[in-house]
C-alpha cells in the first residue's frame, strides 16, 4: 500500500501519545465517558460524521450495567477530567462508545471496523520496571487498568480514521468505525448489533494486539476457537441471626454460596469439547458473629460450542438452586453478558492473506491463530453473517513478558502503526 504523502513516523508518534493518554485514564465497561469524549474530539477534527449517546444504543440490551451509583461516580470523574461536558451529557447513565462514517469518493461495499475501548478492573503495577509507571502514564484511576491492550486498539482505530481520510479519493464505498464499549464481560456488542448499525455491512474486521507471543511484525489473518460464554451474578438470600444465641433461627447464605461455588467448579469436562466454569468473586456476610443473610457470586461458563456452554449454564443454575435449598435459602440469577462461537469467513481470510504482506511493518502473516477465549465481536460477526456479509478478526502479535489481565501488562507501541495500516489497507482494498 502506497502511503506517500503521509508522514508515517509522525503519525506513529501521535498514536503512541494517544495510547498513553488512554492508558493513563482507563475506564471500565459502560463508564468510558472521558474515553469516548476524547475519541469523538479526534474524529471531529477529521470532519467525520460521529454518532454517540442514546442514538446508537438499544437501552435494554446494554448488558451488565454497573450500579447507578457507580455510573454517576464515574461520570462525575470524567466531568472533572474533560471540558467536553456537552458530549458527556449525552452519555450519562452509561451510553458510551461511538461510531463514525467515512464516505469514499467511489462506489463500493460497506466495511465495518470494530475496536473495543474499555479497561479491566485491575490495579496497575507501580514497580519502576513497569514502563507506564517509569514513564509517567500509569493509570490515574484506582482499580482500573488497560491490561488487555484496548488502549492500543483505541489509538490505532483513530489511526485508521486518519489514514482513510487522507486516502478518501481511493476509498470505494463507506467505512463504519465502531468504538465499542464494554467488551470485557461480553456486554457491549449486543447493543450495537441490536441497533442495526451492521444491517448493510458487507465486511467486518476486528483486531486484537497480543494474544500470541511473537516478534513484532507477525499478524494473523483470522482466529479460530472462539468460545461461547455466559456471565451471570448469583445472589443467595438467607436470614441473619446471632451466631451463638440463636443460630437455628438463621439461614446461612454464605454456606449456600460456598457449597455452590465448590460444586460449580466440579461441573464435569466434556468429551465433545472444552467446558469451563469459573467463580470469580464471592462476597458475603456482615460480621464474624452474624449468620450471613446475603452472598453474591460472579460466575462465568465457557464452551467450545454454544451447546456445551448451554449445558454448563444449565448445570450451574441447577447447582445454585440445590445449594440454596439445602441451607433453607433462596437464590436469584442476573444475566450480565454473553457471546457465541463464530467462524471467520474463508474467502475474506484469503483476501486478507493476499493484502497484508504488502503492508509496511508486516513481516509474517499467519492464516489463523487459536484463541480459546470468549470475545464479543462474535455477536457482531453473527449480525453481519446473518445477511450474507463476511467477517474476520486479526491478531497483531508482539512479545508478551506478562499475560493479559495482569497488573504489569504493557503494549509494544510498534503495533500501533502496523495495526492501523493493516485495517486501513483492508478497507481500501475491499471489493
Amino acid at each position: 500500500m502506497d502511503w506517500s504523502g503521509i508522514d508515517m513516523p509522525a503519525l506513529e508518534r501521535e498514536l503512541a501519545a494517544l495510547r498513553r493518554e488512554f492508558h493513563r485514564y482507563p475506564e471500565s465497561g459502560w463508564t468510558e465517558f472521558r474515553t469516548t469524549a476524547r475519541i469523538i474530539e479526534e474524529l471531529e477534527q477529521l470532519g467525520l460524521d460521529v454518532r454517540y449517546g442514546q442514538a446508537i444504543h438499544v437501552p435494554q440490551q446494554r448488558y451488565g450495567l454497573p450500579s447507578a451509583e457507580k455510573l454517576e461516580d464515574c461520570w462525575q470523574r470524567a466531568h472533572a477530567e474533560t471540558k467536553r461536558h456537552d458530549l458527556l451529557e449525552t452519555m450519562r447513565g452509561g451510553y458510551t462508545g461511538c461510531l463514525a462514517v467515512i464516505e469514499g469518493e467511489q462506489s463500493g461495499p460497506t466495511v465495518a471496523i470494530r475496536v473495543d475501548i474499555d479497561c479491566n478492573e485491575v490495579e496497575e503495577d507501580r514497580d519502576a520496571a513497569h514502563r507506564p509507571a517509569a514513564e509517567g502514564f500509569r493509570s490515574e484511576h484506582t482499580g482500573c487498568m488497560h491490561a488487555c491492550g484496548h488502549d492500543a486498539h483505541i489509538a490505532l482505530g483513530i489511526g485508521v480514521a486518519k489514514l482513510l481520510c487522507a486516502q478518501r479519493h481511493l476509498l470505494r464505498g463507506r467505512v463504519l468505525l465502531l468504538f465499542q464499549p464494554a467488551e470485557e464481560g461480553l456486554r457491549g456488542a449486543a447493543s450495537f448489533a441490536a441497533a442495526g448499525h451492521l444491517q448493510d455491512c458487507d465486511r467486518l474486521f476486528g483486531l486484537h494486539v497480543g494474544l500470541m507471543d511473537t516478534p513484532v511484525g507477525t499478524v494473523a489473518a483470522s482466529c479460530r476457537g472462539f468460545l461461547a460464554s455466559s456471565k451471570f451474578d448469583v445472589t443467595f438470600h438467607g436470614v441473619a441471626a446471632h451466631a451463638a444465641l440463636a443460630p437455628e433461627q438463621g439461614r446461612n447464605a454464605l454456606a449456600a454460596a460456598a457449597t455452590a461455588a465448590l460444586q460449580l467448579l466440579d461441573i464435569p469436562a466434556r468429551a465433545d469439547g472444552l467446558c469451563r466454569v469459573n467463580v470469580g468473586t464471592l462476597h458475603a456476610g456482615s460480621g464474624r458473629n452474624v449468620i450471613p443473610a446475603k452472598a453474591v457470586m460472579q460466575v462465568e461458563t465457557r464452551g467450545a460450542t454454544t451447546e456445551i456452554n448451554a449445558f454448563a449454564e444449565a448445570e450451574a443454575a441447577r447447582i445454585c438452586e440445590a445449594a440454596a435449598k439445602q441451607y433453607g435459602c433462596t437464590c436469584e440469577t442476573v444475566f450480565m453478558g454473553s457471546a457465541g462461537t463464530a467462524v471467520c469467513d474463508a474467502p475474506l481470510v484469503e483476501q486478507v492473506l493476499r493484502i497484508l504482506p504488502a503492508v509496511e511493518g508486516v513481516e509474517t502473516v499467519l492464516p489463523e491463530v487459536e484463541l480459546a477465549i470468549g470475545e464479543d465481536i462474535t455477536t457482531l460477526m453473527a449480525a453481519v453473517q446473518a445477511h450474507g456479509g463476511q467477517a474476520t478478526e486479526l491478531v497483531v502479535g508482539m512479545p508478551l513478558p506478562t499475560p493479559h489481565h495482569n497488573g504489569s501488562f504493557d503494549v509494544d507501541e510498534r503495533v500501533l502503526g502496523i495495526g492501523a495500516r493493516c485495517l486501513a489497507a483492508l478497507a481500501l482494498h475491499a471489493r
